[in-house]
């Protein structure tokens, strides 16, 4: 039906900068969308029309579905019936100018994951700008940070959960899941907002005896939620690039020195980092302290599940 124009079940009429905007109007009511860019305009309509025609230079229709347009994240797409996993586009924005690109794990932990990180290859270098980390690079099917807009718009409402995994380079796979997980906007330079609970094989448990009480305490730390280390909890960090120093330690730049030179969420400086060197030794500290240095490492995975 290109080049022509229907008034037959029309829901209406309205400006659009794009097919994307005319298919966020349309949402789950309508069959079938027009968009004319020549006068930047779209028509929604109900259902494939076959009759009431007329010639008008510049419209061209598409069939919709109302899930390629209006799926926020990875769980929308497999509350929408896709159980693959694999690369799909979603749209995490509220106001749609373009998908973003993302890898949905579909089988972890009952599925639903969206990606924000993920280095399989190694060939990336994640030694980056603050400019890159804001928009995101690499591709969703082998190494890619997702971008930190992306991250802060997808877990805003402060209802997403994390996991972590660290695969070594002897095959076995640890990994670790926090319940709480969001992001702050650029303004806020991305702060990082982690809670437990936090279970999973990347934790230790370790045993602390307390003297005066004559009793033994377990607990169970992890790189990134609780530390021995004062300088080691990311929880409230800020995020640090090699051209932007937003780190506590008072005597230099995390994110620039030659063992880190990847973007983060750095204390003073940190217990877990997944943006290292890779396959370096000059990675330190991966993931304290069960990975210890950047040579165990075979892949790592970060991914985000609202609750």
């Amino acid at each position: 039906m290109d080049e022509k124009k229907s008034n037959e079940e029309l829901l209406g009429e309205h400006n659009s900068t794009s097919v994307i905007e005319c298919a966020v109007r349309c949402q789950r009511e309508c069959s079938l969308i027009g968009f004319n860019p020549k006068i930047k305009k779209c028509r929604t309509h109900t259902k494939i029309f076959t009759s009431g025609v007329s010639n008008e230079s510049g419209w061209r229709y598409y069939s919709y579905n109302s899930q390629d347009f209006t799926s926020r994240d990875c769980k929308d797409l497999q509350t929408d019936g896709h159980l693959n996993s694999g690369v799909y586009d979603i749209y995490p924005y509220e106001t749609i100018t373009s998908p973003v690109s993302v890898y949905c794990d579909m089988t972890t932990m009952n599925g639903g994951w969206t990606t924000i990180q993920k280095r399989i290859i190694g060939s990336l270098d994640f030694n980056r700008t603050w400019t890159e980390y804001k928009n995101g690079f690499g591709s969703p099917e082998q190494d890619v940070w997702v971008g930190n807009d992306v991250i802060h718009q997808l877990t805003k409402e402060n209802s997403s959960s994390l996991y972590v995994s660290i695969t070594l380079q002897n095959g076995t796979t640890l990994y670790e899941m926090y319940n709480q997980f969001s992001v702050s906007n650029e303004a806020g330079k991305y702060q990082l907002f982690l809670a437990g609970p936090a279970t999973g094989t990347l934790g230790k448990c370790i045993h602390v005896k307390f003297l005066k009480l004559g009793s033994n305490y377990v607990s169970h730390r992890d790189g990134m939620l609780n530390t021995v280390y004062t300088g080691g909890y990311l929880s409230g960090m800020y995020f640090s690039t090699p051209d932007r120093d937003n780190d506590r330690w008072s005597d230099g730049h995390c994110a620039a020195l030659s063992s880190r030179r990847g973007g983060w969420w750095f204390n003073d400086c940190h217990y877990a980092f997944l943006n290292g060197p890779w396959s370096q030794e000059s990675w330190w500290s991966p993931w304290d302290p069960v990975v210890e240095s950047g040579t165990s490492v075979k892949g790592t995975t970060m991914m985000i599940r609202r609750r």
